[in-house]
């Protein structure tokens, strides 16, 4: 299983020392709909297998995409960053970005072959954390 990173919204406050509260209102607002977005599919998930549709993934990257921006113009008004720094760190963001949804992705797949191996080997009971229950 991949480990998963980071979105680059994440790795941005914390490489600046940044809370979310420090964010415009707006920024601010599309950070709390992506949090409602992930705990929504994490508690659709059935068994740790997550559904990423291409609908879901593309809600992801986008709030993802204006949440950065929101942050890249925080520090740009503050002469933390010039906007050329912006523009190349935008160009990186997209990287890590893509990379975190493959690694979802990844970790949807490797759920699905572990689950259909588990199943196999367990038929009467169930194995939840560290424990097998019969």
């Amino acid at each position: 299983m991949s480990e998963v990173r980071e979105l680059p919204h994440e790795l941005l406050l914390r490489k600046y020392g940044l809370n979310i509260s420090q964010l415009s209102a707006h920024t601010q607002q599309l950070k709390k709909d992506l949090d409602k977005t992930i705990t929504f599919i994490v508690n659709k998930s059935k068994n740790g297998k997550i559904n990423l549709t291409p609908a879901v993934e593309s809600k992801i990257e986008t709030y993802d995409r204006y949440i950065c921006d929101g942050i890249f113009e925080y520090l740009e008004n503050k002469d933390v960053i010039t906007e050329a720094q912006a523009d190349a760190l935008k160009d990186k963001a997209d990287d890590i970005r893509e990379d975190v949804i493959d690694d979802l992705k990844d970790d949807d797949d490797d759920t699905s072959n572990s689950q259909s191996t588990q199943s196999d080997s367990s038929s009467s009971g169930a194995k939840i954390g560290f424990w097998d229950w019969k």
